[in-house]
């Protein structure tokens, strides 16, 4: 922003002075972004009338720099000063864009993400500055899958075509199949994504594109390959994150992204993941082939003891991404496992399914189905009934307490709530409900 706005008050002239100069009345300010290698540049050019080197060399001087040094210095190297802090050629304050000082900011903004700024003028002609900053700040487009409850962001010019898996016939033997006269390796993620703990299914905000097993066709450099998937919430751009820390990511993945919703998933480098798999050797290996030599499928075997699968588990139910986030994060530190549900029919899906949770919390303003709706169908069936019910609500009028009380509420939060009283009173209800065991499933089936 700093750099459009001095393009703006310093870089473009007056029409007049444009006129005077045979230039267009009106200025043009031009911001241009490329990959390179693994570099994004992002250009800000105008067609102004360029930095006035002269001025450059004059407020060096008086700033105490040697004269035989400027003399000799490069204009790159001249250009390069107005980086500096507190330097500027300008003698007056705009509301637009100060007095040229900040430039040092633009600067040190981007060295602080490794990246790094230059400058080009050309008198009378305009100038242009060129911001280089690793790639794993860019924007790119992917494709969202899940396999084995994991979400994984796969970069969508890499794929040629997504088809359903029962499109083509499987053989048990090659696992290879011919489509539009290419011969594809079938390749399923779900053996090589092992996990030493309960994961249960994420979902999306939204519903899935695609809710059942599909096949990545991918492009490259290798033989032809197909990447079976469970399902897809389609493509999206996403802002890429370096992951900072000690250890390094397996093999296969590359940085990652944040979600709308806040849940950070893996960036699938495809290249380095079917080279691991070709290259992969363990004593639980498969007759898989790839460009003529054997994929090992890997399954990871650990002496550390499974998770506790009795961690009570707790519905939260709320058109609120942010309060559900909230709640969730409240819960989970208190040892709880969490599930969520964006309205009232999704819980009631989520509850006929095979879901098994101990307890809910149920907000009542929601789309579809209310919280007093939930409160009514769940209590009304034999199956799920014996589910305590907490309502966390902004309604705090008594006639909707009442209300939710006599439809079999258990407890009644009203927004904000205070959060130990919470936890406490979930506590008391696991409790009471006998529930502190998991000895029931509590879903119908």
């Amino acid at each position: 922003m700093h750099l459009l706005r001095n393009a703006f008050d310093h870089g473009l002239e007056p029409p007049g002075e444009r006129l005077a100069q045979g230039k267009a009345e009106e200025g043009t300010i031009t911001i241009r972004a490329q990959q390179r290698g693994n570099r994004t540049l992002i250009e800000f050019s105008d067609d102004g009338r360029g930095i006035n080197i002269t001025k450059i060399k004059a407020k060096a001087g008086a700033m105490g720099l040697d004269d035989e040094l400027l003399k000799t210095a490069s204009q790159q190297e001249l250009l390069s000063l107005i980086f500096e802090p507190g330097f500027s050629t300008k003698g007056e304050v705009t509301a637009l864009s100060g007095r040229g000082v900040g430039m040092d900011v633009v600067r040190d903004r981007l060295q602080a993400v490794r990246g790094e700024i230059t400058a080009e003028t050309r008198p009378g002609q305009g100038t242009t500055f060129t911001l280089a900053m690793p790639f794993s700040l860019a924007v790119l487009r992917v494709l969202v899958v899940e396999c084995q409850g994991m979400l994984l962001a796969i970069p969508a010019d890499s794929v040629t075509e997504v088809i359903f898996a029962n499109q083509v016939p499987r053989d048990s033997e090659a696992d290879r199949f011919d489509w539009n006269g290419e011969t594809f390796q079938r390749l399923s993620l779900a053996p090589w994504l092992q996990f030493n703990c309960p994961r249960p299914p994420y979902s999306l905000e939204n519903n899935p594109k695609i809710d059942s097993p599909a096949l990545l066709l991918l492009k490259g450099d290798h033989e032809p390959v197909a990447l079976e998937f469970e399902r897809s919430w389609g493509e999206q751009e996403v802002a890429v994150r370096r992951i900072e820390g000690q250890i390094g990511l397996p093999q296969g993945f590359s940085h990652c992204t944040i979600m709308g919703d806040g849940r950070v998933i893996p960036l699938v480098n495809l290249v380095d993941l079917i080279d691991w798999m070709a290259a992969a050797t363990s004593p639980g290996e498969a007759a898989l082939k790839l460009s003529g030599e054997a994929l090992r499928r890997v399954t990871y075997t650990s002496a550390v003891p499974q998770a506790n699968s009795a961690k009570p588990a707790v519905l939260v139910v709320d058109d609120s991404i942010n309060v559900r986030r909230f709640l969730a994060l409240t819960l989970e530190k208190a040892g709880y496992r969490v599930e969520q549900a964006k309205d009232g029919q999704q819980a009631l899906d989520m509850l006929m399914g095979e879901l098994s949770i101990q307890a809910i919390i149920c907000d009542i303003e929601m789309p579809r189905l209310d919280g007093y709706g939930v409160l009514a169908q769940v209590k009304a069936d034999p199956a799920i009934a014996h589910i305590p019910i907490a309502m966390l609500t902004s309604r705090s009028g008594e006639k909707h307490r009442k209300l939710a009380m006599d439809l079999g509420a258990s407890a009644y939060f009203s927004k904000p709530y205070n959060e130990q009283a919470l936890l406490a009173e979930l506590e008391a209800m696991l409790v009471g409900n006998g529930e502190s065991e998991m000895g029931r499933s509590g879903v119908g089936k």
